[in-house]
């Protein structure tokens, strides 16, 4: 069997050129997932703060001067002290980190482990007896980074110090953490004290001799009214009566004279005679008869007669009423009956009102001592709790004050050199790297798809220098590729198809390479998110 033919190199070129969309297509695929992957890195921020160990300032005979080993060995304590899981999980609790984390429900041991590996503290090389070392932090949010950053050095801080010390600032955590717990009983109780009082005002200090002042003035202004109404219903009746015997005077005159009603009276009883004989007439003769019509007409004669007279009588009257009220003095008097009844109506109201008003402030100083009653309670709940808060700042403050003496009359003290700052630049990505090697890898991958497809092909025979070197022959003649007119058609067909299926397999391969990338990880390790 003949030995592989080595090709030359403008040989393979050409092979490259001929599979030159399997390398197209893996390059546009991978760089454009690996570059919208990199594009959609979170930027991390990091954080550093230097401390400086100071020496004693106290006699070296008395504390032990510090060292490069006594550094490494003290460093190493306090950071497992500082960043072990209670101390850890406070900061997290304080300064909200790892919200994506909490949402998913994850462990509290990934999330720890997931801080510790944003935070470095790196002691730095002696140099002229000065002892140093900094404190990194890596998130995604400057301002948190810097806050967790200046928190760690404060802790690095108090955490160097004796037993002491340390018992201080427990203390001094236990009285934060009570603080907050007393704080938030006395917000609570605030709130309810506040909307009790609105709620209920008359439990208010003072408000009862306040409503007391107010019913004994509207005690006075009821008194008043009354006797007003009292002094108006006296005279209104006073003037009634006088109008009483002013009208009966007055009415003493008849409306209709004696006369007129004899005359009435004596038509009626002829009417009545002529009516009955009437009667009597109409049992023998029909309507038709001259007796029946004559004794008609004379009731109608009679009818008409009185008619005349009521209306004689009436007009009579009318006369005799119009006379009587053109008295002045019953009109007057009846004005002012009127006019003082509108006045004790009025007055009345008012009395009423005034009563409703009286009758409410009663009910209210009744409920008041229970109202207070209960205001009471609430104000000594609220003034306990405030005593206990603001004994429990006293108590903070004690502590905080002795654990300032204890800090500078100990040995090595720690002094924050320099502070952390608010990063403006992220330290990771580095997407100026990142981007060429995604073009890179792209362009790998295209070139290790084209070599998959084509080292098979490179063990067949492809040219004339292929059957010279496997067949030891010359190549005699070479028949090219045959087409029917049907195949010809349908090559332009054939070429949209692989150009669409060639865009669709891009299009679902980004988004499918890109979520891969994602969930592996890896990216986030080779950008150097530690």
């Amino acid at each position: 069997m003949a030995a592989l033919r080595i090709r030359t190199p403008a040989e393979y070129l050409q092979l490259l050129w001929v599979r030159r969309y399997y390398v197209l297509v893996p390059f546009i695929i991978v760089t454009a997932a690996l570059g919208y992957a990199v594009r959609k890195l979170p930027d991390i921020y990091e954080s550093t703060t230097v401390i400086i160990v100071d020496p004693p300032k106290v006699s070296s005979a008395y504390v032990q001067p510090v060292n490069q080993i006594d550094l490494n060995s003290r460093l190493s304590t306090i950071q497992k002290q500082v960043t072990s899981r209670t101390e850890l999980q406070r900061i997290i609790g304080r300064f909200g980190l790892y919200q994506e984390m909490a949402r998913r429900n994850a462990p509290i041991e990934l999330v720890i482990e997931e801080m510790l590996r944003h935070i470095t503290v790196k002691p730095f090389s002696a140099s002229a007896g000065v002892y140093a070392f900094s404190i990194s932090f890596r998130g995604t949010d400057p301002r948190t980074v810097r806050d967790v950053t200046a928190e760690l050095a404060a802790r690095f801080i108090d955490a160097n110090s004796d037993e002491t010390r340390r018992q201080v600032y427990t203390t001094i955590d236990q009285l934060e953490g009570r603080i907050n717990e007393v704080k938030g009983e006395l917000e609570k109780i605030e709130s309810a004290r506040a909307g009790y009082l609105v709620r209920n005002p008359d439990a208010l200090p003072g408000q009862e001799q306040n409503m007391i002042g107010q019913m004994n003035s509207l005690g006075m202004i009821r008194q008043s009214q009354q006797s007003s109404i009292d002094t108006l219903r006296s005279q209104t009746a006073t003037n009634e009566q006088l109008l009483t015997t002013l009208k009966t005077q007055d009415s003493e005159m008849p409306d209709v004279p004696v006369s007129a009603g004899q005359t009435e009276g004596q038509l009626r009883s002829r009417r009545a005679d002529l009516e009955s004989q009437l009667k009597q007439l109409l049992t023998t003769y029909t309507e038709k008869n001259p007796e029946v019509i004559k004794v008609r007409v004379q009731i109608e004669s009679i009818n008409k007669e009185m008619d005349d007279l009521r209306n004689r009588i009436e007009q009579d009257r009318q006369a005799r009423r119009s006379a009587r009220r053109g008295n002045s003095q019953i009109s007057g008097m009846e004005i002012r009956i009127a006019a003082d009844k509108r006045d004790l109506i009025r007055k009345e109201a008012e009395l009423e009102q005034t009563n409703r008003q009286y009758a409410e402030l009663q009910s209210r100083l009744r409920s008041t001592p229970l109202l207070a009653t209960e205001a009471t309670r609430i104000e000594r709940d609220y003034t306990t709790l405030r005593k206990r808060y603001e004994d429990l700042l006293a108590m903070r403050d004690n502590a905080k004050f002795s654990a300032r003496v204890i800090n500078d009359f100990s040995g090595e003290t720690f002094r924050m050199s320099d502070p952390a700052g608010l990063p403006e630049v992220p330290a990771s990505p580095n997407r100026r790297a990142l981007y060429p090697l995604s073009l890179f890898i792209g362009l790998l991958s295209g070139l290790i798809a084209a070599a998959a497809f084509e080292v098979r092909a490179l063990m067949t025979i492809r040219d004339a220098r292929d059957v010279a070197h496997y067949a030891k022959l010359p190549l005699l003649a070479a028949v090219p590729r045959i087409s029917t007119p049907q195949e010809r058609r349908w090559q332009p067909v054939m070429a949209t198809a692989k150009i669409l299926a060639v865009i669709i397999l891009i299009s679902a391969a980004i988004p499918a390479l890109y979520q891969a990338i994602r969930l592996s990880g890896v990216l986030s390790m080779v950008a150097g998110d530690n």
